[in-house]
């Protein structure tokens, strides 16, 4: 019981925070991701804090398309993870685990693509709807392996006992 509702509430918060995140306007989403890239570079760029100010803005400039879709990636990927785990809880054929988790993804993709469109300076993308379903697609089968590998594990534990 209590891991339903563990798995459920990292679903909630997943959904939450892609929604919030879809609320913010244009200029407030846009400081966040530059904040964010910037920090990025300043750790994995070599010799960032030497450059000059303009040189700095312009890798900035360069990385924050790249992060803004590894975001929508990344979340979208936590999204599909607790989406198969809970599935999971219910369902016992993989197939119709994939067949409910992965539709419900892509429509809350869609939703949240559309959820932007009414979002000051926002618009919504398709290409964002295929960024967030390849990052939910990625989260299923990252969750579906770990399951196998638990099961298989605890199978050949259990058998040596």
């Amino acid at each position: 019981m209590v891991k339903k509702i563990i798995l459920m509430l990292c679903l909630i918060a997943c959904m939450t925070s892609i929604f919030i995140f879809s609320s913010q306007n244009s200029q407030i989403s846009g400081d966040l991701s530059g904040g964010i890239t910037q920090k990025i570079a300043e750790i994995f760029v070599k010799d960032f804090d030497t450059f000059s100010p303009e040189k700095q803005r312009e890798i900035v400039e360069g990385m924050h398309f790249y992060i803004r879709k590894a975001a929508h990636f990344s979340i979208y990927a936590a999204l599909g993870f607790f989406a198969f785990l809970n599935a999971d809880i219910y369902i016992r054929r993989t197939g119709r685990k994939f067949l409910l988790s992965l539709p419900f993804c892509l429509i809350y993709a869609a939703s949240d693509e559309i959820h932007q469109l009414f979002t000051d300076g926002r618009c919504g993308s398709p290409i964002d709807v295929m960024i967030d379903f390849s990052g939910s697609v990625t989260g299923t089968l990252v969750a579906f392996c770990i399951l196998n590998i638990f099961t298989l594990f605890f199978k050949k534990i259990s058998k040596n006992y």
